[in-house]
């Protein structure tokens, strides 16, 4: 298993610094993972929930969920923020549309995770290959407002070389390392914020 996102808690800083995000907003972190970014977020001030469908290994810190059906009512969060979980979460459709219930009126996404620049692409958690293309009609189909986007690339770079130097990455997602090399894989920063209705199917 590799760990960490891209970019870890310094990532993390600047998605919430994109959408200009303050404390105590109540925010929700989907595939929390070991809860490293809840602990972050808490430590800024913020209301910080996590969850992870492997939420055994946090320690506590983490509950157990699922981002595709939330068992949060409507309107719950202010933030959401997902790093590099949607893509790999089963069905990305469904997770953007579960996020956008459980934003209050006008909260925000802060999204972080790959895309690819060829057609003959992964799909991943998406209907067709993940393109930014792909990401850009599903997450406005979701009724999200695309409010700022930024390439980061090189870190997803420098994360595929410190997982292979630090011996963290299993076979299968060295598999994946090389097929998204050839795919022309990139990794990217959005501020989505939740508009005043779902839009079209």
């Amino acid at each position: 298993m590799i760990g960490a996102h891209p970019g870890g808690t310094a990532l993390t800083r600047r998605l919430l610094e994109l959408a200009e995000a303050k404390p105590p907003a109540r925010i929700l972190d989907l595939g929390a993972g070991t809860g490293e970014s809840v602990d972050f977020l808490r430590q800024q001030g913020f209301e910080a929930e996590g969850i992870d469908r492997t939420a055994f290994l946090a320690g506590g810190k983490v509950t157990a969920g699922d981002m595709r059906a939330l068992s949060f009512p409507d309107a719950s969060y202010d933030l959401c923020m997902a790093e590099c979980s949607i893509s790999v979460c089963g069905d990305g459709p469904a997770a953007l549309w579960e996020i956008f219930r459980v934003l209050g009126p006008g909260g925000s996404l802060l999204l972080s995770d790959v895309f690819f620049k060829k057609e003959q692409a992964p799909c991943l958690s998406m209907p067709g290959p993940l393109t930014f293309e792909c990401w850009e009609r599903e997450i406005i189909r979701a009724g999200f407002i695309i409010r700022e986007v930024r390439d980061e690339t090189p870190l997803w770079r420098e994360f595929f070389i410190q997982s292979l130097w630090n011996d963290n990455a299993d076979g299968t997602f060295c598999e994946f390392f090389r097929e998204a090399g050839k795919a022309g894989c990139g990794y990217f920063l959005a501020w989505l914020e939740k508009g005043g209705g779902n839009g079209s199917v």
